[in-house]
């Protein structure tokens, strides 16, 4: 069996309240904190890396973690960028055959809260990151989790379990896809995706669900209230 390991990203948005977050949060195996919200980590413990331009963090904040910053100069990607791709640095993903990369899940924290223009950027971020993933090799391994909830990103025809009664929200931004569902209160199938509403506030009906695709493309789900993976 390969070795797992469990990245957190935390952004320096609002800092998780939901003891349930917090708990996964401290309880991942490498946290990688986006330029100031380290100086909100440390609360807890040092962080394993800081990725960022460091315009947020305090000359006392980087003299005390000199040692595990990672500064990156350039203002055309913001710090969840940097800190996602510092995590797939570390993994080695672009030389590396997937056989030989460990086991892994990235789960980005702090994302929202503060500016929504931020959140709206980040949360969109998501789908690009998993894109990224998806053509290395590597589907269904990042995450984000909210104080209420967890947003989950995938571009193909995809099988879950939820219980029954369970909230769920379907984001796509592309007129032309359609998916087609079963195991929901309220069928997809004849969604058109041109606004971002259009399939939230569903309902989980029967335990499997089931999304297909017409082709490949950036889609969410959100959960309320959930925080495990579904994949």
């Amino acid at each position: 069996m390969r070795p797992s390991v469990s990245y957190a990203i935390l952004c320096d948005g609002v800092f998780p309240c939901n003891e349930i977050v917090v708990e996964k949060l401290l309880g991942c195996d490498v946290v990688v904190c986006c330029d100031g919200a380290a100086a909100e980590f440390l609360k807890y413990r040092k962080p394993e890396f800081v990725a960022g331009d460091m315009d947020s963090l305090s000359e006392e904040f980087r003299d005390l973690l000199s040692d595990r910053l990672f500064r990156e100069e350039e203002q055309e990607t913001n710090d969840l960028s940097k800190a996602f791709r510092l995590i797939c640095a570390l993994l080695d993903i672009e030389r590396v055959a997937p056989e030989a990369v460990p086991d892994f899940s990235i789960t980005i924290f702090g994302a929202t809260g503060k500016r929504e223009d931020h959140t709206l950027g980040n949360i969109s971020h998501l789908s690009e990151y998993d894109e990224y993933l998806c053509a290395k090799g590597f589907p269904h391994h990042i995450s984000m989790v909210t104080d209420f909830g967890t947003f989950f990103p995938f571009r193909r025809s995809c099988t879950f379990n939820l219980e029954p009664g369970r909230q769920i929200s379907i984001f796509a931004m592309d007129p032309k896809l359609q998916i087609s569902s079963s195991g929901l209160e309220y069928p997809t199938d004849g969604v058109v995706f041109d606004m971002w509403w259009k399939a939230t506030l569903n309902k989980v009906r029967e335990r499997e669900v089931r999304l297909d695709l017409s082709f490949e493309a950036e889609v969410l789900i959100y959960i309320p209230s959930y925080f495990d993976n579904i994949f």
